[in-house]
């Protein structure tokens, strides 16, 4: 329970804790939005490559400083939040068991045993501090924000933090992209950018440029165009991308953070007292903005779980069962015969996106198989993809997939820890009737970042596994009913 302070107190602490997830989310320069074990890689918009692997001079890239900045931050507000608490001991909110409540804890001490033999210790410890961060967050949500009424006031500072990203990759869409693109094409130009000493570990070698890209850079300068041929390969194709990132490392990053936080943003925005019209004017508004870049981003992914989105909201629905799924199964039959017509031609091609992956989740295995027990190291799945990795196939840095991530990075054991925790959360989390729009909007917005880590990274990015640690302890915290809470607790 919490000590009897004001509600103004609270409202600070709300704050403080709403201004951290604005600064992780909304402050393009901090690059909160890039992979943990990138933290010293801080790449130029849009590309996702750093200023050294472009040939420019050398810069100091570190995000060591604004990363510990803003780690501060988050403590100041664990401090403050747990100050409040009325006992010493700490009781876990009724509906939530022990063992789910500290499975985080056995899973970061056994990052921290695979720490210890570790294959890149600056990779790790990157990793690792990132982890207690992200624990750090949960316990926020269990301990302190699950237990106030105005809890809903952080969330405002992450839905904040989603719309300077819609705004930016509004921008990118409607010429911010070919500006980038044409800088670029600039310092070829102007020979700052020399090609042959740019590094080639992005990949590509003995690869072809694709047909549509080509044909753009036929359009160039005979000199121009020689150059740009002359860049790696995948730094060519995000040269010439029209997928949009926002603030984010990369498109689906930025699919990731919209289905994460829109239906929050949404339901936040009418569950306000007054301004009827208003309110229902920018949640619409913002719905509309926030699907298109999810269009735009180009994740096939996105666009699947957001059918999974749409037609869990359809069961919530006050109307009866049957016309329930009937909607949801309309959802779903439309928006697979749309996703089936969009990338008809990707999967002419060969799907080789999904390919690569399938490549990364077997060099994870592999890995896992090699070194059961501990793994190479939190966050050093790099090194042992290059040791398994298919001639010809594509680099990557980290495995897109959470689950099997944590076999590769620390053993069997590390995966069924966070496999444990992340399912018994969600099998509470899909157990409970849920009446109040914003925490269903909180569910679904889990949900979706539950499967989207599957086929990405999202839990090595600070900007998305920040706000969904600190709602999944929320979520489970919460009561189905603010009615039923005391008064001591307000």
């Amino acid at each position: 329970m919490l000590a009897d302070t004001s509600e103004q107190k609270d409202r600070v602490f709300l704050i403080l804790t709403g201004v951290w997830l604005f600064t992780a989310l909304g402050v393009r320069d901090l690059a909160f939005g890039n992979p943990v074990i990138l933290d010293y890689l801080h790449s130029p918009k849009s590309i996702g490559f750093s200023a050294n692997l472009l040939g420019l001079p050398a810069q100091d890239n570190s995000n060591v400083r604004p990363y510990l900045g803003i780690l501060a931050v988050l403590g100041l507000a664990c401090v403050l939040g747990f100050s409040r608490l009325a006992k010493p001991k700490l009781q876990l909110p009724s509906g939530v068991p022990k063992w789910l409540a500290w499975l985080p804890v056995a899973w970061l001490g056994w990052q921290l045993l695979s720490y210890s033999q570790t294959e890149n210790h600056a990779m790790s410890l990157a990793t690792v501090i990132h982890f207690a961060s992200c624990l750090a967050a949960f316990y926020l949500g269990l301990f302190v924000l699950g237990r106030m009424r105005l809890a809903k006031l952080a969330l405002w500072g992450a839905a904040l933090g989603l719309i300077f990203n819609l705004v930016d990759a509004c921008g990118e869409k409607f010429g911010g992209l070919e500006l980038t693109r044409n800088d670029i094409i600039e310092k070829l130009e102007s020979r700052e950018i020399d090609p042959p000493k740019i590094l080639t570990q992005a990949g590509g070698e003995g690869k072809t440029i694709p047909l549509e890209i080509e044909q753009q850079i036929a359009q160039l300068p005979p000199e121009t165009a020689a150059k740009v041929r002359q860049l790696p390969l995948e730094l060519v194709k995000r040269m010439y991308s029209t997928r949009l990132y926002g603030h984010m490392f990369y498109p689906n990053a930025l699919a990731g953070l919209i289905l994460l936080l829109l239906p929050v943003s949404i339901a936040l925005l009418l569950g306000q007292g007054r301004w009827h019209a208003l309110r229902i004017s920018l949640a619409t508004g913002l719905g509309a903005v926030g699907l298109a870049c999810l269009y735009w981003s180009g994740s096939k992914a996105g666009w699947l779980i957001a059918l999974v989105l749409l037609s869990a909201w359809f069961l919530h629905l006050p109307l009866s069962g049957k016309l329930k799924l009937g909607l949801a199964g309309a959802a779903m039959v439309l928006g697979l015969t749309g996703f089936a017509v969009k990338y008809a031609d990707y999967f002419d091609r060969g799907a080789t996106s999904v390919g690569a992956r399938f490549g990364y989740w077997g060099a994870a295995v592999q890995s896992a198989t090699e070194k059961p027990l501990l793994g190479t190291g939190p966050g050093t799945f790099q090194l042992a993809y290059k040791r398994h990795r298919a001639p010809g196939a594509e680099p990557t840095r980290l495995t897109h997939n959470d689950y099997l991530q944590q076999a590769s990075d620390s053993g069997w054991p590390g995966f069924a820890l966070y496999a444990a925790f992340i399912g018994g959360a969600a099998w509470i989390l899909a157990r409970r009737r849920l009446d109040d729009p914003l925490l269903i909007a909180v569910r679904l917005g889990l949900l979706a970042w539950l499967l989207q880590g599957f086929v990405e990274f999202g839990l090595y990015i600070p900007a998305l596994a920040w706000p969904a640690w600190l709602m999944l302890g929320w979520l489970l915290a919460s009561p189905t009913n603010w009615f039923d809470k005391s008064a001591a607790t307000e």
